[in-house]
This record gives C-alpha cells, structure tokens and sequence, in this order.
C-alpha cells in the first residue's frame, strides 16, 4: 500500500492501524481553477496526487483545504502566514474540506466530507 501525502499526520493514521506501506510524495499543481467550489477542488487534488504514483497496489491520497467566507484558504506561506491564517480562523466559523482518493489498479474512488468549525 502507498500513502501519497506528505502529511505527518495521515502517516500516523494510517500506521496507528498497524498496516504496512510506504510513502511517496507526489507533485502535483495545486493551483485552483476558475469557478471549483471547495468539495471539487479537494478532490481533484486527492485524485491527481493518487494518479501522480505509479504504484501497481493501493494508493490512498488526500488533500484538506479550509475554506472562509467561501474563500479558498491556500497554504501558508511561512510560520508568520500560518499564525496569522491561524489567527483569522479563531473563533470565526470557517470549514475544513478533505478530499480522499483510494485506489488501485482497476478502480478508483474519490468523495470529501466537510466539517463546519
């Protein structure tokens, strides 16, 4: 099995199972198109970073984006941009979209949930 994200914390879910796999870090374009909502944007990145891997088995990628008075929050630049994003999102209601894509050589499947904080 292959986790295709450079997120420490997917790794530590997914070693908290007690399964084994490898990662891979995929690069892909993270850019958002013109007129992608949140839940199409999360998904098209989780499904780009699965494609991304050539891997034979099972390949599971994910991509969680925040999204603030329907404004796509990109990364953080540096720790300044991320305590100020931080910050912002304080005691203000925002939502945390995640994308998951989970496939293999025959099929895949992609779906996002999000949470309103």
């Amino acid at each position: 099995m292959t986790l295709a994200s450079a997120s420490p914390r997917r790794r530590e879910l997914l070693a908290s199972l007690g399964l084994a796999f490898r990662v891979v870090v995929p690069k892909i374009d993270e850019t958002l198109r013109p007129n992608e909502g949140p839940h199409a944007f999360a998904e098209r990145l989780a499904e780009e970073k699965a494609n991304a891997v050539d891997e034979s088995g099972i390949v599971i990628a994910a991509d969680t984006i925040v999204v603030q008075n329907e404004t796509i929050l990109g990364k953080p630049a540096d720790a300044a941009h991320a305590r100020e994003m931080l910050r912002s999102l304080s005691g203000a209601m925002h939502e945390v979209v995640t994308g998951v894509c989970i496939k293999n050589t025959t099929r895949s499947v992609v779906f996002s949930i999000g949470t309103h904080v």
